[in-house]
C-alpha cells in the first residue's frame, strides 16, 4: 500500500515546548489527526498559563529595575543640588558677615583713635582712659560685641636697629618658653639665629661668626640667599636660614620695622622686650611690668596719663559669631592731633590666627 508523503516524516521528538506525555498535536486537515482529550487540553492550557506568567514576571522585574535606578538617578541630583546650594549659601553668608565684621572693625578703630586723641583734664576711671598696654577693652556697637587692644609701636624692639646682644636675648627667652632642645642646643641655635639676622640685613657679604650668607643659603638648598639690606616687614624674617614657624610667631609679637625706633619706650614694653633691652630675667622684668601696671589705689580714681607713647599705635579688633569662630583685623595708625587728618593708616592685617593668652597680637596676617 502506497504511503503517504506524510508518513514519510520523521518521528515527533518532544522539545522543551512539548509537556511530558503530550500526545503529538497534529494539524486539523491531517489523517493523523486526532482531536486532544481532557487532560491534554488541560496541560496546555497550564503550560501556556505558566509561560504568560514568567513573562510578565520578567517584565515586571525589568521594570522594577529600572525605577531604582531612576529613582537613584534623581536621588544624587537631589543631594547635589542641596549640596550646592547649601555651599553657595554659606560662602554667601561668609561674605556678608566678613563686609559687616570690617565695617564694624573700622568704626572701632576710629573710637579708639578719638579716646587716644582726648586728653581729659580731670580725675577719671581707668576704663575711660585706654593705654597701648594690649589690655582687652569691650565695645558695643550696632548690637555687636567687639574686643579692642591697643598696642604701642614704640614699645617694640626694632628688628632693624636692635643691636645682636638684644637679638639673642630676645630669641634665647623665646626658645626657653617653647622649651626646645637642651641648654646647650639652644645657646647654639640662639647665636646662630642672632648672627643670620645681621647678616640679612648688613649691605656686606661677610659673614658673622655664627651667621649665614649667599653660600649657606645655597647649601641648604634655598632658592634665595641674604637680603643685605634693612628688613622691610618682620613676615621676611621667616626666610632667614634657621628660622622655624613656631619661633617666628613667638618673636613678631614683640618686633617691629616701623618708624625707625632706635630706643624703646619702656612704658608699655613687654616682658620679654624688657629683659633684652635691660639685661635682666623674664622674671625681673614681669615683676616691673605688673608694678607698672598696678593702680596706685585699687579700685580709686587714677590721674590721667600724661604719656600714652605714639605716634605709631597697632590696634586690634576681634569679634567672636555665633559659632564660636573669632575675625579680627589689625592695624596700624599714625595719629597726629592737631593735623588733618588725624591719624593716617599704615597697613590692615585681616584674618589673623587665635590670639595667644599672653595678649599679644598674632604674627599671621593677610596685609592691605
Amino acid at each position: 500500500m502506497p504511503t503517504s508523503r506524510l508518513d514519510n516524516r520523521p518521528p515527533h521528538r518532544a522539545t522543551l515546548r512539548d509537556p511530558p506525555h503530550c500526545p503529538e498535536i497534529m494539524p486539523i486537515d491531517s489523517p493523523r489527526y486526532r482531536q486532544p482529550d481532557a487532560d491534554s487540553r488541560a496541560r496546555i492550557h497550564v503550560r501556556e498559563s505558566l509561560r504568560y506568567r514568567v513573562k510578565k514576571e520578567a517584565q515586571k522585574g525589568i521594570a522594577l529595575v529600572l525605577v531604582l535606578w531612576i529613582i537613584a538617578l534623581l536621588t544624587v541630583m537631589a543631594l547635589g543640588l542641596t549640596t550646592t546650594q547649601r555651599t553657595e549659601s554659606a560662602l554667601t553668608r561668609n561674605q556678608i558677615d566678613g563686609a559687616r565684621f570690617r565695617t564694624l572693625a573700622e568704626a572701632a578703630i576710629n573710637i579708639a583713635v578719638l579716646n587716644l586723641l582726648t586728653k581729659p583734664f580731670e580725675m577719671v576711671s581707668t576704663e575711660q582712659v585706654w593705654l597701648p598696654d594690649g589690655m582687652p577693652h569691650a565695645l558695643r556697637f550696632d548690637g555687636e560685641e567687639l574686643e579692642i587692644r591697643i598696642y604701642n609701636e614704640g614699645s617694640r624692639l626694632d628688628l632693624n636697629q636692635a643691636t645682636r646682644e638684644q637679638l639673642a636675648a630676645l630669641i634665647e627667652l623665646a626658645l626657653i618658653e617653647l622649651d626646645q632642645g637642651e641648654q646647650g642646643q639652644n645657646e647654639l641655635e640662639r647665636d646662630s639665629l642672632a648672627d643670620a639676622i645681621i647678616d640679612w640685613r648688613d649691605a656686606d657679604d661677610l659673614t658673622q661668626l655664627n651667621g649665614a650668607e649667599d653660600g649657606d643659603y645655597e647649601a641648604a638648598g634655598l632658592p634665595y640667599g641674604a637680603r643685605d639690606d634693612l628688613f622691610l616687614s618682620v613676615d621676611e624674617l621667616r626666610q632667614v636660614l634657621g628660622m622655624t614657624r613656631e619661633l617666628y610667631q613667638r618673636l613678631a609679637v614683640d618686633l617691629t620695622v616701623e618708624g625707625g625706633i632706635r630706643k624703646v619706650n619702656p612704658q608699655f614694653a613687654s616682658a620679654h622686650v624688657l629683659a633684652a633691652i635691660q639685661d635682666i630675667s623674664l622674671e625681673d622684668a614681669q615683676l616691673l611690668v605688673d608694678e607698672r601696671n598696678a593702680p596706685v589705689v585699687p579700685g580709686a580714681a587714677q590721674p590721667v596719663t600724661p604719656n600714652r607713647g605714639g605716634p605709631l599705635y597697632r590696634i586690634r579688633v576681634a569679634m567672636a559669631d555665633a559659632l564660636g569662630a573669632t575675625r579680627s583685623m589689625e592695624s596700624l595708625v599714625e595719629v597726629t592731633g592737631g593735623k588733618t587728618p588725624p591719624f593716617a593708616t599704615r597697613w590692615r592685617r585681616y584674618g589673623l590666627l587665635q590670639q595667644a593668652p599672653s595678649a599679644q597680637p598674632s604674627a599671621d596676617a593677610e596685609i592691605e
